[in-house]
């Protein structure tokens, strides 16, 4: 068995299983069930300056924000390695910050197939980073990854274009910056 083919198995094997991944694809932001966090996820890229960003938000089940995040990676990369970037770092950090029961969000498509699925193709930068998502989402206690549409994303996709310009990695706990509020509020009066 070749290297990669090994790694690919201990990955996914380890965990306890319970990561549930699923295709979903909602119009707007709905909250999720009492005792999990909806984790919204986004990525953005900037061609001419080399740079990408990554924006997540996690909420209760009220439509609360207990954290936010805007994070800046280097490099001239496609949207979907972006998109898949911004997963795992979003699952990074809601790992560390123990939420144990999530709902992840993304409006790319792509990512989101790719994820949910059974197979991945690995003799690419995009196949590796998928593989270390799922191997986050094996991590947590309980785990769906959904597709929702661009409205329905809009403070991630705020908080990914954010980074861009941002000089440092920005993380919020309990307050958000008012751009992201008036979002998170017009999210609330559509439910």
């Amino acid at each position: 068995m070749n290297f990669m083919k090994e790694y690919r198995t201990a990955i996914l094997s380890r965990g306890r299983g319970a990561a549930v991944v699923q295709k979903v694809s909602e119009t707007r932001w709905h909250p999720p069930d009492s005792g999990f966090i909806k984790l919204n996820v986004d990525g953005a890229i900037s061609v001419q300056n080399s740079v990408f960003g990554m924006g997540a938000l996690a909420r209760n089940h009220a439509g609360e924000v207990p954290a936010a995040m805007a994070c800046k990676g280097q490099g001239a990369v496609d949207a979907e390695v972006a998109e898949a970037c911004s997963l795992r770092r979003a699952l990074q950090w809601a790992h560390s910050l123990t939420f144990r029961r999530i709902v992840v969000e993304s409006d790319c498509a792509t990512i989101v197939s790719a994820i949910t699925s059974e197979t991945l193709k690995m003799n690419s930068s995009l196949g590796l980073i998928l593989l270390d998502c799922k191997a986050l989402l094996a991590s947590f206690e309980s785990c769906r990854v959904q597709h929702v549409r661009r409205v329905g994303n809009a403070a991630a996709h705020e908080l990914a274009r954010r980074a861009l310009s941002a000089e440092a990695d920005e993380f919020w706990m309990d307050v958000i910056p008012a751009t992201i509020m008036s979002i998170v509020t017009g999210d609330m009066h559509h439910i």
